[in-house]
């Protein structure tokens, strides 16, 4: 059955038989990519040789080679971003004279997060990555089956009851369904016993906090406690992780199992296991992995994307003392992530420590600009942290919630606050919209009772995004029209906000981050549960890592006067345990 991007995938790949080419298809798991690239391959150029690279040193082998007609097959390229050498745009650039076909397939979110500009935000890492990827001629492949698709589909299912049964499935797409996905799942929600079970969920996990490398089986013998009762984890059967790796291992439908085995190169070793895609994507998504799975991940893996992506997995998740272990570990290993690590450090409140670190790591790589210029950061910060430390020892609460802020946002703004009580209204603006954004209703009442309007402005929009009538109505009282306005826009509004047109938004919101995760999509969803001051599904998203989620539900605990801003302060600090709790380091 034919796509409706299979004529342009094909004349795209038709365009490389002359001058080489690079094709990469985008889409989620088990949506056609690799059928569609196959059958793209053999039409186009069905005689040439194909090579599929394990590595980057495949290619270089390629290169180093003659020069002839190849298909270079770049499958699942997520492997090919953390390659040790890089696969770069000058590698494809050279194999195009060959004349080389380059086609790749990669998932959305991968692409997505390659492809930010630094500016808004993309690690430094990426920038070899996004370049190789401006490179390419990108085709989207749909999850879901466009009319005429499914009118095709109606047609042929006539005549193959296996695209019969697999329409008739209204829970998934007709593509997942011909890869056995819901199969998949529905196998791990109806495991035999709940090691096999744990042992597809910590799988699942793994992926999910981004480490692509083969898990050893000694992994999940330390890791799955977690995911296990106390009695099952005490009598446990004999054989219970072979039976369960097992039954991660089995087909279906000859084709497709949750685990699947991988060699390290020689023919019969076993490197690890990885997880299906349709099973990392569709299981455990608002589920934070136990603290037995982070630790188990962080000092099991070695390589430093793997770490790099389990840090930022922790700090999205707020789980930052496994941040710090995994940017310790990169450090230790690989020289690397001194930055980051010396951040963690220092919104925990150890500067000095995150000065030493710094200072040590600069003794080694003496031209890391991004180091020093970090190191010279809180080294002017030092002195203001110093007076703030001892005025709140000495019993002043402000000079502790000042200081706490300071180490969870740089000093920015204490800086903002020095610049507008000197009389800067582009700081006293700056500053007040900060203040909303971070919820801090008390600041903000009281620099706007001594007459600053942005705080006023501010204020007003934020008791009314939260639906506060009363505190806008004393306000609106005591003179303040920002409140009066603001009240009316509530009172006046034709009808409340229906429960069930909410409930859709935040559900179709979800399924956009799932699909492709869509950070404005995040965004939206975020600022909507937010809004509707819903700390509950706040907390799920944070523990499913969704973007802007943790600094969301800080705000709204910010923002609730009954909420004791010592435990603000406390989660800003060091965030969350892997249980959801409040986490105390161990110092404490």
């Amino acid at each position: 059955m034919e796509r409706d991007f299979d004529y342009d995938l094909r004349k795209r790949i038709s365009v490389g038989i002359e001058r080489g080419c690079f094709v990469l298809l985008i889409g989620r798991s088990s949506s056609g990519k690799t059928r569609s690239l196959y059958e793209a391959v053999q039409t186009v150029a069905p005689n040439w040789p194909i090579v599929q690279p394990s590595g980057t040193g495949d290619i270089v082998e390629v290169l180093e080679g003659p020069r002839q007609r190849v298909i270079v097959w770049l499958d699942e390229m997520h492997r090919f971003f953390g390659a040790d050498p890089r696969l770069t745009k000058e590698h494809v650039i050279r194999l195009f004279r060959f004349p080389a076909i380059v086609v790749a397939t990669l998932w959305p979110d991968d692409y997505l997060k390659r492809k930010t500009p630094r500016g808004l935000g993309a690690p430094a890492e990426f920038e070899n990555d996004q370049r190789l990827l401006d490179l390419a001629e990108v085709v989207s492949v749909p999850d879901a089956l466009s009319i005429e698709e499914q009118a095709e589909a109606d047609r042929v299912a006539k005549a193959d009851t296996r695209i019969r049964l697999a329409l008739d499935v209204k829970d998934a797409g007709l593509t997942q369904v011909l890869a056995a996905g819901p199969d998949l799942r529905h196998r791990w929600e109806q495991a035999p016993d709940p090691y096999a079970k744990a042992v597809i969920s910590f799988a699942a996990d793994a992926r999910r906090l981004g480490v692509l490398s083969p898990i050893v089986e000694d992994a999940f013998a330390t890791a799955v406690g977690g995911y296990l009762t106390p009695p099952q984890r005490v009598n446990r059967p004999l054989r219970w992780l072979a039976d369960a790796l097992a039954f991660g291992r089995q087909e279906l439908h000859g084709a497709v199992s949750a685990l699947a085995p991988v060699d390290d190169g020689h023919t019969g070793s076993l490197a690890g296991y990885v997880v299906a895609d349709y099973v990392a994507q569709h299981i455990r998504r608002t589920d934070c992995p136990p603290r037995s799975a982070w630790e188990t991940l962080i000092f099991a893996t070695e390589e430093a994307e793997d770490l790099r992506r389990l840090a930022a997995a922790a700090n999205a998740r707020m789980r930052y003392c496994h941040e710090e272990q995994a940017l310790r570990r990169l450090f230790e290993l690989h020289g690397e992530g001194a930055v980051e690590l010396s951040g963690v450090l220092f919104r925990g409140g150890r500067e000095r420590e995150a000065m030493d670190l710094l200072q040590r790591h600069l003794a080694e790589v003496p031209h890391d600009r991004s180091a020093a210029d970090r190191l010279g950061r809180i080294a002017a910060l030092t002195h203001r942290i110093d007076e703030m430390r001892a005025a709140s020892a000495s019993g002043d609460p402000e000079a502790g919630r000042r200081l706490a802020e300071m180490f969870a946002d740089g000093g920015e703004a204490d800086a903002l606050r020095i610049k507008a009580d000197t009389g800067s209204l582009l700081a006293e603006e700056d500053l007040a919209a900060l203040l909303a954004d971070r919820g801090a209703v008390d600041e903000l009442r009281e620099r706007a009772d001594q007459g600053r309007q942005p705080a006023v402005d501010s204020l007003a929009e934020l008791l009314a995004a939260h639906g506060r009538t009363d505190a806008l109505q004393q306000r609106a009282d005591a003179g303040d029209q920002a409140a009066s306005r603001q009240l009316e826009k509530l009172l006046t509004s034709e009808t409340t906000e229906d429960g069930a047109a909410v409930q859709a938004q935040l559900a179709h919101l979800r399924r956009q981050i799932s699909a492709d995760g869509d950070e404005v999509a995040a965004r939206e969803l975020t600022a909507l549960l937010f809004d509707l001051r819903n700390e509950a599904e706040l907390r799920r998203e944070v523990d499913a890592g969704t973007f802007q989620a943790a600094e969301r539900l800080v705000a709204l605990l910010n923002a609730d006067e009954a909420v004791d801003r010592v435990l603000v302060d406390r989660l800003r600090a060091h965030g969350l345990a892997a249980d959801g709790a409040p986490y105390t380091p161990p110092e404490a």
